[in-house]
């Protein structure tokens, strides 16, 4: 029974952390903006494409969706072009640069707050020029990793600061499925 309690506690707390978060995200000068390490970096990594890399995406999608027609898979036909039509929308945004501070409270990321109460651990990918990036795992959060780009920000001092504060994921890498995004540039 005070095990259930302390869980039904725990999700209480953590959902006024992020309600908190979220209320503050707008808020000029807030303790979030005190920064002890700050950068900005784009929100992710953009990959530059080739005239070839694009022509083959679509005979790729044209001639999967010809087929799934010819197979009688008309839904599934479409849903391929529709994939392609909008992959190719979201490829004309380019990333935003971000501003992302480090403070005594927690992680602002453009406008976005972690607090270290909501965050579970984190680890770096320090791979130049492949991967640089400040990855936390976060509390009650639809998309659980969340990656932040580092730039020209140097990890170790992240790290020096963030392994007092925070547990460490260690032996983490970049995933499978990050590895296939960089090599087809995704």
């Amino acid at each position: 029974m005070n095990r259930r309690k302390a869980i039904k506690t725990e999700k209480k707390l953590l959902k006024a952390l992020k309600k908190e978060a979220k209320t503050l995200a707008n808020q000029p000068d807030t303790a979030y903006d005190k920064e002890i390490i700050s950068w900005t970096a784009p929100e992710y990594i953009r990959y530059r494409k080739s005239w070839v890399w694009y022509l083959l995406f679509t005979a790729v999608i044209w001639v999967s969706s010809i087929l799934a027609y010819f197979y009688i898979s008309w839904s599934f036909a479409m849903a391929l072009l529709a994939f392609e039509l909008a992959y190719l929308i979201t490829e004309l945004k380019h990333p935003k640069i971000v501003k992302t501070i480090i403070s005594e409270m927690g992680i602002k990321v453009g406008n976005k707050i972690y607090q270290y109460g909501r965050i579970r651990a984190f680890w770096i990918n320090y791979n130049p020029p492949y991967t640089k990036s400040l990855n936390i795992r976060v509390y009650n959060e639809f998309l659980v990793d969340i990656e932040i780009q580092l730039g020209n920000q140097n990890p170790v001092e992240i790290y020096n600061f963030l392994s007092t504060r925070l547990p460490e994921l260690q032996g983490k890498s970049e995933g499978f499925i990050k590895t296939l995004e960089r090599l087809f540039k995704l």
